[in-house]
Formats: C-alpha cells, sequence, structure tokens
C-alpha cells in the first residue's frame, strides 16, 4: 500500500514515521509513507496558500489551486482521495479494514479556519476521528495511518488485530500477566486454569459485560445484536448473581407461562419491552434442570440493592483504615490502600450502570476523602512516634 499525505507541515510526520510498527513496516516494504508539503505547488509569488473567505468571517481558507494540483500530481488510477475534516464520517474500526484493501490513498490535511467548498469535489471520502475540532488534519491523518498499517498482512500478528476493540462491535477483554498476586489484586483463576474452552468462554462474557458497562451504544448496533443472536429490540442487563442464563419473553397464548432456557453464549438477562417488566416472575427450566424460576425487578430496586452493596462495603474499608492507623505497620497500610484502589475501581466496573452518575460520583469523592484523611493521619502519627524516639534516645 502506498499512503500520501498533503500537508503544510511534513515535519510533524518524521518522528511518526520512524518508530515502531510504522516504522518496521515501511523498511519491510508493507507500506510506503510519503508527505507532500502543498505550499510547493502555489503559483503565487510568496506562495501563499490560504486567503480570507468570500462574504467575511473570521480566519484565513485553504484556496483550491495548491491542493488541486498537489493532489493531481499524485493521484492513479486505483487512488482513492480523503479529506480530514470534522464534517466527515465518523472513523472506526471497520473502515479501517476497509481502508486496508485499497493500493493507494492521499491524504489532504486541513488547516486554519477551514478550506474552500469546491476542494470536496476531487475526494472520494471525508473522514473525522470525533466530534471535536483540532488545528489541523495531521494528527487525524496519523490516526487513520497507523490503524490501516497495522492491518495490512504480515505487519503484526494477524491473531492480534482479528481479537482487537471494535471487533463484532465489542470491546476487548482484560488481560493479566505477571505476577500473579500485586497488591492484593489476583489474576483471574480461570485464566491459570489452562481449560482453553473455559477462558475462551470467560474472555467471551468479559468482552459482552466490560462493552455493555462502558459502550451499551455498541451493542445497541444492529449488527453487532444480530452476530449474538438477539433481536433488535432487545436489551442486555448484567447482574453479578445471575450467570449464563438468557430470559426471553415468550408468552404461551394458550398457557399465558413464560419460557426460560439456559444460553452458554451471553452471561446476561436479555428481555423484550423492558418497560414493561417491573416484577414478573418468569417460570421455568434450564436445559440441565437447574433452574426452576427468576424474578425480573424494577431497575429502582436494583439501585437501592447497590447503594446499599456500596455502603456495606466502605463501611469495611472504614473500619480497616481504622485498624491500620492502630498498627504500626508498613505493609497493613499499603494494603489497605490497595484496597481502596481496588474498591473503587470494582464499583465504577459493577454499580455504575445501576448507581447513576450522580451519586457514583460521590461514592468516588467519599472513598478519595477516607484515603486522604488515612494518610493525613499517618503521617502524623508517623512523625509523632520518630519524635518520640529521637527523644528517648537524648535522655
Amino acid at each position: 500500500m502506498k499512503i500520501d499525505i498533503l500537508t503544510l507541515f511534513p515535519e510533524m510526520f518524521e518522528g511518526f514515521k520512524n518508530e515502531s510498527i510504522i516504522k518496521r513496516a515501511i523498511e519491510e516494504k508493507k507500506v510506503e509513507i510519503n508527505t507532500c508539503n502543498f505550499r510547493d505547488f502555489a503559483k503565487n509569488k510568496h506562495k501563499k496558500v490560504d486567503d480570507t473567505p468570500y462574504g467575511g468571517g473570521a480566519g484565513m481558507v485553504l484556496m483550491c489551486q495548491p491542493i488541486f494540483d498537489a493532489a493531481e500530481s499524485l493521484k492513479k488510477e486505483n487512488s482513492k482521495i480523503i479529506l480530514l475534516t470534522p464534517q466527515g464520517k465518523t472513523y472506526n474500526q471497520k473502515m479501517a479494514y476497509e481502508l486496508s484493501k485499497e493500493e493507494h490513498l492521499i491524504l489532504i490535511c486541513g488547516h486554519y479556519e477551514g478550506f474552500d467548498e469546491r476542494i470536496r469535489s476531487i475526494c472520494d471520502e471525508e473522514i473525522s476521528i470525533g466530534d471535536y475540532v483540532l488545528t489541523g488534519g495531521e494528527i487525524p491523518a496519523m490516526v487513520l495511518t497507523d490503524s490501516v498499517t497495522r492491518l495490512l498482512p504480515g505487519v503484526i500478528d494477524e491473531e492480534s488485530h482479528q481479537k482487537d476493540s471494535f471487533n463484532d462491535n465489542l470491546l476487548d477483554y482484560p488481560t493479566y500477566t505477571k505476577p500473579r498476586n500485586y497488591k492484593g489484586m489476583k489474576v483471574p483463576e480461570v485464566l491459570l486454569s489452562g481449560d482453553h474452552k473455559k477462558i475462551d468462554d470467560w474472555r467471551r462474557n468479559e468482552q459482552l459485560k466490560v462493552t455493555s458497562e462502558k459502550r451499551p451504544d455498541l451493542l445497541n448496533n444492529k449488527v453487532s445484536l444480530k452476530k449474538q443472536g438477539i433481536k433488535e429490540n432487545k436489551r442486555k442487563i448484567y447482574l453479578d448473581d445471575v450467570k449464563n442464563i438468557k430470559v426471553k419473553e415468550i408468552k404461551n397464548k394458550k398457557t399465558g407461562i413464560y419460557k426460560v432456557f439456559k444460553d452458554d453464549a451471553i452471561s446476561a438477562i436479555t428481555i423484550l419491552n423492558p418497560k414493561k417488566i417491573t416484577g414478573y416472575k418468569l417460570k421455568g427450566k434450564s436445559k440441565d434442570d437447574k433452574l426452576t424460576k427468576i424474578l425480573i425487578v424494577k431497575p429502582s430496586f436494583i439501585s437501592k440493592i447497590a447503594m446499599k452493596n456500596v455502603r456495606k462495603k466502605i463501611d469495611i474499608l472504614t473500619y480497616r483504615f481504622n485498624l491500620a492507623l492502630s498498627q504500626d505497620d508498613d505493609d497493613a497500610t499499603g494494603r489497605v490502600l490497595g484496597e481502596a484502589e481496588m474498591l473503587k475501581s470494582m464499583i465504577i466496573s459493577t454499580y455504575a450502570n445501576y448507581l447513576g452518575m450522580e451519586n457514583l460520583d460521590k461514592i468516588i469523592k467519599n472513598i478519595n476523602y477516607l484515603v486522604s484523611e488515612f494518610v493525613k493521619n499517618k503521617t502524623l502519627q508517623n512523625s509523632f512516634f520518630t519524635s518520640e524516639k529521637k527523644e528517648q534516645r537524648t535522655r
């Protein structure tokens, strides 16, 4: 693949092209990345590439002629010209895969207040990397170039990018390395089991859980839901105490009984028309005859239970802080501070959906306050002990 980048600041790309995977891909001739300063194509005496906008307004606007001529000098039969602009389609992993199949990309980096509208006429596609404004298109060009280059055959292990975040509209599963236990934070036992099926199932379930908590919008995507065997008008709710159970509101017209069945693919409860589910008991049996009934409750009730559980955990943490203050033990101090960080992470990952952002923010602030008070008291305590020991030595 060949990528040509039209920019007023080619020096910005020197470090980008000479580090890490991009450098290796260039050296191994997997990709050719060139920068072209379109100021070189300006025909006026001072090599000017911008001018004031017709109709008035703030800032300067990029002119047609230098960009048209620069693009024309690079364009071939198989070229795809992309304009990097906030008005373009929002970039995602699917687009990266599609662009990685092209033979030649020409990226136009905007700058200043904007560009002459007629420049759009030479472009095949317009792309934005997000709903915010940058000083120019150079950083978006690097983002696009990096994301496409890593997908080219032979640049990285194919398995690496097949399991990337956003494949199948899911975020990546958690990963761990040595040591097994760091400050009380342990690697999940399933990853140490050697059972690859269990590990694969755990990773898939974690992908669904993480995506549900952090990016539920991805799970609302029609393609994603279809791949997971879930109809478009359904929603997933994750509960800690329910594993590998999928509940479908399928009502038998004659008997009025709802069916419940086990689904190994998803650690979720899937319900139809969630607004109507306000405390119904769904009776049935799973394939292994272990499930007899399940109760779907109001979200407000779940929120109350979540808050109650969180308060209990904070009370336990407070008790351990007080215990550590009564001990002259650095290990105990390290452990309890580690527990505080773990508790914050657990609350964010497990209870965020049920507590609401306002409650979650108050809880995290509360824990941070407890930590700061503990550290302050521990510091005062240590200084007291140090001065007392010095006094004893002088006697």
